[in-house]
């Protein structure tokens, strides 16, 4: 039934223009072909799972539908920029699929380095994303399923009366179409939030991601101390798989669940295998390859902007330390209620198993972190 609403819909574009009928033909198709166990359309689907995946954005890994967004890193110093290139494939498709580009710069380095008169670290490079989307499984009740058919074909009655009042507009505005399209869209996701007319709305993602440096890090290394240090280049090439499960419950809130992979051309500076004295460092130094294993939950209770989290992450190899976050997640909303702005607060635990000696630069096994995620411009379906 559906693939036959799609045939139709390609028709109907493809035959006559962007016009108010047109408009109000594909709509009523939309209605029509969505099944009720669904309870709205999928690109209503979609903007919903843009906001609940939305709620948690503090890490360059995490899920954000939006075309663009930063993550900024305080405890690493670090900054990412990331730029979905998806593009919609029709006015009605979920989202299977993206591709997104990126960069990362550590920028607090930069300025300890000119404080501290010493050389740059240099920290900066291309970031790559491929993520793919499974498909959404929602539970409701036969009562819901009826009150959200009622409900989407009111926001459907409703839409048709604004185009309607717009009919002239048409001519003038090329943009309107795709308002009207988006708005009943947005309309059905923001009444599905609002009212909990579901039990349980579940899906997953799966992203492979690749940060690869432009510029060389630079070490001072010298054997032992008093002999003469030389400098040594490092290219702290990083690959990284996450896969995610998200459950939203009309009772118990939101849980992200997480399991990632991950492997890093690592050395034996930024691994603490050597002794530090300033920007100096003493010993053998080498490259090798660290894997890791990380896991993670975080809840929001229901309507709650507020959460928690927690995090595990143990490296393997010459650098195996464990190291941990307990975090307090913040999400600030905007004037539509949707998540604006993401927050961490985060107490973070280095080498939990005390596996690296001291002297060799790691500065404290405890520290205060802080994360901000910025989702901006328009969702990306």
């Amino acid at each position: 039934m559906y693939r036959i609403a799609l045939i139709l819909l390609c028709l109907i574009r493809t035959v006559s223009a962007q016009s108010p009928d047109s408009i109000l033909r594909q709509l009523r198709i939309i209605n029509d072909s969505t099944p009720g166990a669904n309870l709205i359309s999928h690109r209503a689907m979609n903007v919903f799972l843009s906001e609940a995946a939305g709620y948690y954005l503090s890490d360059p890994d995490n899920l954000t539908l939006y075309k663009n967004s930063v993550i900024a890193n305080a405890a690493e110093g670090t900054l990412a920029i990331y730029h979905n290139l998806r593009q919609p494939a029709g006015i009605d498709q979920p989202v299977r699929s993206f591709f997104s580009i990126g960069a990362q710069a550590n920028i607090a380095d930069a300025f300890a380095a000119h404080s501290e008169g010493r050389p740059y670290n240099n920290q900066f490079g291309l970031l790559l994303k491929n993520t793919w989307i499974g498909h959404t499984a929602v539970s409701a009740t036969p009562d819901q399923m009826r009150i959200m058919d009622t409900l989407r074909a009111a926001i459907l009655h409703s839409t048709e009366t604004a185009i309607r009042q717009q009919a002239g507009d048409f001519i003038f505005d090329p943009d309107l179409p795709r308002y009207f399209e988006f708005d009943y869209a947005h309309k059905q996701a923001s009444t599905l939030a609002k009212r909990f007319i579901y039990k349980v709305i579940s899906f997953h993602w799966t992203s492979v991601s690749m940060y690869v440096p432009l510029i060389t890090e630079n070490f001072q290394v010298a054997p032992a101390p008093g002999d003469a240090p030389s400098t040594r280049h490092a290219y702290p090439l990083h690959f990284n798989i996450t896969h995610t499960r998200l459950w939203e419950g009309s009772k118990f809130g939101r849980i992200f669940a997480t399991l990632a992979g991950d492997a890093r051309l690592n050395n034996s500076s930024d691994g603490y295998q050597l002794y530090k004295f300033g920007s100096l460092y003493t010993g053998d130094y080498k490259t090798f390859i660290t894997p890791s294993v990380k896991g993670q939950l975080a809840w929001f209770p229901t309507d709650s902007h507020i959460g928690i989290s927690f995090q595990l992450q143990q490296f393997m190899g010459d650098y195996h330390a464990l190291n941990g976050i307990l975090g307090i997640p913040v999400v600030l909303i905007n004037k539509q209620a949707e998540a604006a702005m993401n927050f961490e607060f985060q107490v973070r635990f280095y080498d939990m198993g005390n596996s690296i000696d001291a002297g060799r630069g790691l500065n404290g096994r405890t520290a205060i972190g802080l994360t901000a995620g910025i989702p901006f411009s328009k969702i990306a379906f």
